[in-house]
């Protein structure tokens, strides 16, 4: 996406969510140093956009590429699973190409999906859960039985939760002071 669209975007983000947003390319090197310089900004109370792959992504983004999207898409609200209608988030195509739009040309545009009741993917989804606090999550769900759009897709946090095996650990405590049977000692 970067690639394409670039990084003007982004500082704005970063702001207002008060984050650190590094672009990486996705080689084992590439999101190495994207994790060392997120890693760094946190350790220094920042948030900004930092781009780790100048070989590819430049600020403007591909301009071209961008005059190529802007000719064939506009911007439409789209309807994601798991959250539902988030007005202008979506593409589709401009009337300029309309005869080769499918959701015009079979009149399918009223298609909707749900998620089951138990499928919790869009709370995944929005950061209000973790994936093992789903109660379908390992049971019900799993990647051969997705329930959810983020058990699909190998990518998706509840795919990558239940591959992996990643839970919560405990909350380590601090080690407490001993207990002194007599408060005269120090």
């Amino acid at each position: 996406v970067c690639s394409v669209m670039g990084t003007d975007e982004y500082p704005g983000l970063a702001e207002r969510f008060g984050v650190p947003i590094v672009v990486t390319g996705f080689e084992p090197l590439d999101i190495l140093e994207g994790v060392r310089r997120t890693v760094r900004q946190l350790e220094r109370g920042e948030h900004t956009v930092d781009n780790a792959y100048p070989r590819a992504v430049r600020a403007e983004g591909n301009p071209a590429a961008r005059a190529m999207l802007d000719d064939v898409f506009e911007v439409t609200d789209r309807s994601w699973r798991g959250i539902g209608v988030i007005p202008a988030s979506g593409w589709r195509l401009s009337s300029r190409y309309r005869d080769h739009d499918a959701e015009h040309r079979f009149q399918v545009g009223d298609i909707t999906t749900r998620e089951p009741a138990e499928c919790r993917s869009g709370e995944v989804l929005q950061g209000l859960l973790k994936p093992h606090e789903c109660e379908a999550f390992g049971t019900t769900c799993t990647p051969r039985t997705p329930l959810g759009a983020t058990m699909v897709s190998s990518e998706g946090a509840c795919a990558a939760y239940y591959l992996y095996r990643r839970l919560d650990l405990p909350a380590r405590t601090a080690p407490s002071a001993p207990i002194l049977e007599d408060s005269s000692v120090v």
